[in-house]
């Protein structure tokens, strides 16, 4: 649990990070479990030093990273980077990255005191041997440096069909990316993106990556995590797109894009002329049912939860939803188990915790509130055995030997319960 700063659209900076890891701590964050902070694209200097070594951009971290990571340490925090296995980070040109460099990098993050490691695929002449081999190499790196460090990796972007998540990564990373990337809407019904030379739906939309999890599922477990990509809870989507606009989160970024700035979009990032025509009227994101909702899914699908948002200007809503203490525990059960829906009704998802207790989530996909309802013996349980219901939103509940119901849930929300015998 903890930080990525890509969504959030904030400049990288020493002051602006210490800034996230204050508000982290002042707001509950940090003990409702987030603790890493992870820096994304953009963090480096243009070159290396004499040595070859990495280092900070010195006008943004004039201090370097140990002492952020000092930091970070001192207030109970952990500090995360981002590389890549290529001679660039992606979409950034003049930015260094790994490739050739795996063994002396990784000593060099072991020496920061980095704790996590973001390594992004950012090229596609390469097939599923190339991948391995890279993303191994700085795997076996990280192993020799010496310190602990999480590795995440992300696959996608290979042309190769046989690459990205149809690839078992589990015994090269510590957690790896579902698929594309993760854009605040309920679905991407149209939005594909002309990538490469050939169509992609690299955005993904809330059951978009909740439908690539599920044939993930049985790899789940301690130790591995499948990744359906970071938060966008609080993150509007023009300041998710003006990230995309820019290929880095070095300016100010507005709550709505202007037409200037869509056109703008488009031309930087190659959208089909329908998605761009209808991109003005995405402008407010995900609603609030919906963002409950993408934090009960993450939750069940046990994945790492990355806020996204800038947590120094967060508004109190998106602050209760993030620490929820309830939803988060379902999420960071010791099973590690990834949710599945019943056979025949994908409303329905279930998940066993190491409790013994069982999370529902119950999901509307329709645009219209309506209820849903379920048996204990379609959920695999005992009937006329007595459960504890408990609703992880409400914060309240009752008991049942029969039924199990969601009632009134609004259009794309989820009722999230905890079955526990009486």
């Amino acid at each position: 649990m903890g930080w990525n700063s890509w969504n959030s659209g904030i400049a990288l900076s020493d002051k602006n990070i210490r800034a996230t890891i204050d508000a982290m701590v002042a707001s509950g964050m940090r003990d409702a479990g987030y603790r890493y902070v992870n820096l994304d694209a953009g963090w480096a200097a243009p070159t290396r030093d004499s040595q070859g070594n990495l280092r900070a951009d010195p006008g943004r971290f004039p201090g370097g990273i140990a002492a952020l990571a000092q930091y970070a340490h001192d207030r109970g925090m952990y500090l995360g980077l981002y590389s890549s296995p290529y001679n660039q980070v992606c979409g950034q040109t003049t930015r260094n990255a790994s490739l050739g460099h795996e063994i002396a990098d990784a000593r060099t993050f072991a020496a920061w005191g980095v704790d996590y490691l973001k390594y992004d695929w950012c090229r596609n002449d390469a097939d599923l041997g190339d991948q391995v081999r890279a993303f191994t190499a700085m795997r076996d790196a990280l192993r020799a440096s010496g310190r602990h460090i999480i590795y995440s990796i992300n696959p996608h972007s290979s042309a190769d069909p046989a690459a990205d998540a149809g690839y078992d990564w589990s015994t090269v990373a510590d957690m790896t990316r579902n698929n594309g990337d993760l854009i605040p809407l309920w679905q991407n019904t149209f939005f594909t993106v002309q990538t490469y030379g050939y169509s992609t739906s690299s955005y993904l939309g809330i059951l978009d990556q909740l439908q690539a999890a599920a044939p993930l599922a049985a790899r789940s477990r301690p130790g591995y995590w499948n990744d359906p990509d970071m938060l966008v809870v609080g993150v509007p989507i023009a300041r998710f797109f003006g990230v995309q606009l820019s290929n880095t989160p070095d300016f100010a970024l507005p709550d709505k894009l202007t037409p200037d700035q869509t056109r703008q979009l488009a031309s930087g990032v190659p959208l089909t002329p329908d998605a761009i025509a209808r991109l003005g009227d995405l402008q407010e994101g995900l609603t609030s049912d919906e963002q409950r909702s993408h934090f009960s899914l993450w939750a069940m699908l046990a994945a790492p939860l990355l806020a996204g948002n800038d947590v120094r200007a967060m508004t109190e809503q998106t602050r209760a939803l993030l620490t929820n203490s309830e939803v988060v525990a379902i999420d960071q059960d010791a099973l590690v188990a990834q949710a599945t829906p019943l056979p025949g009704d994908d409303r329905v998802l279930t998940k066993p915790l190491a409790d013994g207790a069982l999370a529902v989530a119950l999901i509307n996909r329709g645009s219209l509130p309506t209820t849903i309802e379920t048996s204990l013996t379609a959920l695999g349980l005992r009937s006329r055995q007595c459960y504890q219901v408990r609703d992880l939103w409400a914060h309240a509940g009752g008991t049942t030997t029969d039924r199990v119901a969601g009632r009134d849930i609004p259009a794309h929300g989820v009722a999230l319960l905890k079955l526990t015998r009486c």
